[in-house]
């Protein structure tokens, strides 16, 4: 158990002095910000998931929104084609629409935060693990195939490292500066994504804190996070409770809907932490240090407890089971790095963003690309699900809002909100291709095999593994998307 008197972080381990002043440390967060893939692979393409080879889940989905401020639109209501985006609160839309206005709409300046955040937790595990622990987490394929992508989980872990830090310094929280600070960063964690921004606060039972110490941390806390929660409660309410609280919270938390995986939670995950193996190897010199060990028990608990499942929530995981070593990692533990370099799944090939389809409407069949159709600028995108109704999503009743209209009521009123068209089968896709000829289509080469269909008012042209049927006569469609092309590096 810690002792209320505040732990010295230079005591605890033998560092080389020349490796920790400012300019060394500094060197480091520079070299680390060019290790991740985030500076390099395309959007929504890099797979997250060894096994299933799941590309970069959101990352299209969180752009759309970006860039949508970027270009002056509402900053607390991101949004998605048109309507409201409230699956997490908006600090990294926040963040990556800055750095867009700052250095133009690309994939490095939307990456820019997350990033920086990368860069500053391998700085982290640099200063309390030494060049070993460094190196096991920048070779780790789990950090180096996802770090510095359009996610949410190096800026979350970087606010847990900090809040972390603060109560390793003062585990009681003594200080009124430490116990606003520590809620400082719990609430930033919490603005990042929503309620597993509070799993810091478990560690508050390991520690125990004077209740005095908890007022100036829930100010600190409220402060911070309280404020958009309830403007978007005044102001957006029915999505609010809905999608914020109904779907994100209580129905992915609790039951899950349908997944990309039917394996339990121990089948789906076991795989997957083999890979971290290396990261906890240097706990058999049983220099374990126990603030650290409840920490990633506390981690471990929230991923077994958490009904959907994810391979980028055990991002976290990764520096902090190389923390859980007291001390500067010994060099014999280096070799473990050169084993992490394992096969990974190629990037998943996309149709490239370009002014192609900007002043046309685009039916798009099936999400498969990750969203990213929906950053074709100057575009009217829909989505086509061959199904007769959309798959639950907890409270949202997509086609009471008029979000989504099955084929025959959409040629009727295809109305600006309608983001998903639903075809029951390829009969009805084949009614809507052919009483469409204003609006373009990407499908997929099997299905548009399988309809066997003469489109005389279309040209069919081949991109990549779609193919795309052009229309002769283009018409805008009621929403245009209002972002620029976004380049790609």
């Amino acid at each position: 158990m810690l002792t209320c008197q505040s732990v010295n972080l230079v005591k605890s381990f033998t560092p080389a002095p020349l490796l920790l002043s400012p300019r060394a440390l500094f060197l480091v967060f520079f070299l680390s910000c060019f290790l991740p893939a985030g500076p390099r692979a395309p959007l929504a393409t890099t797979p997250l998931d060894p096994i299933l080879a799941t590309p970069s889940q959101d990352e299209a989905l969180y752009a759309h929104g970006i860039l949508r401020m970027a270009a002056g639109e509402d900053w607390l209501t991101p949004r998605f084609l048109g309507r409201p985006l409230l699956v997490k609160p908006p600090l990294l839309q926040w963040l990556s629409a800055t750095s867009v206005q700052l250095f133009g709409p690309n994939t490095l300046a939307l990456r820019l935060p997350s990033i920086l955040a990368s860069a500053a937790v391998l700085t982290i595990v640099f200063h309390l693990t030494g060049p070993v622990g460094w190196v096991l987490l920048a070779t780790n394929p789990f950090w180096r195939h996802r770090a510095g992508l359009l996610l949410m989980d190096d800026l979350l872990t970087l606010f847990y490292l900090l809040a972390l830090l603060v109560l390793l310094r003062d585990p009681k929280l003594l200080r009124t500066q430490s116990a606003a600070l520590f809620g400082l960063f719990v609430g930033l964690a919490v603005m990042t994504k929503w309620f597993a921004g509070l799993l810091p606060l478990g560690l508050l039972l390991y520690t125990r804190p004077r209740l005095p110490s908890l007022l100036p941390l829930t100010l600190s806390l409220a402060l911070t996070a309280l404020p958009w929660h309830l403007y978007q409660l005044a102001t957006n309410p029915d999505w609010f409770l809905a999608e914020y609280l109904g779907v994100e919270f209580l129905s992915f938390a609790l039951a899950a809907p349908t997944q990309a995986s039917t394996d339990s939670h121990l089948s789906y995950y076991l795989p997957r932490l083999l890979y971290l193996l290396p990261c906890a190897a240097p706990l058999l010199l049983r220099r374990w240090h126990s603030f650290w060990l409840v920490w990633s028990a506390i981690l471990l608990a929230a991923i077994a407890l958490y009904s959907y499942r994810n391979t980028a929530y055990l991002a976290p995981l990764t520096p902090a089971l190389l923390l859980c070593y007291r001390g500067w990692i010994p060099p014999l533990f280096l070799p473990l790095s050169l084993a992490l370099f394992v096969p990974w799944p190629p990037p998943h090939p996309q149709i490239p963003l370009s002014l192609a389809f900007a002043g046309r409407e685009v039916l798009h069949l099936d999400p498969d690309d990750q969203l990213r159709t929906s950053l074709q600028p100057g575009a009217t995108v829909r989505y086509i699900f061959l199904t007769a109704h959309l798959p639950p999503n907890g409270a949202l009743d997509f086609e009471k809002l008029g979000i989504a209209r099955r084929v025959p009521d959409f040629l009727l009123h295809p109305g600006p909100a309608v983001d998903a068209v639903l075809a029951a089968d390829l009969a009805e896709l084949q009614q809507l291709i052919l009483a469409s000829p204003q609006r373009d289509f990407l499908l997929p080469q099997k299905v548009w095999f399988a309809l066997n269909l003469a489109t005389p008012h279309h040209d069919k042209i081949q991109l990549s593994h779609k193919i795309r049927l052009r229309s002769r006569n283009p018409a805008p469609g009621p929403r245009p998307t209002p972002i620029p092309l976004l380049a790609e590096f």
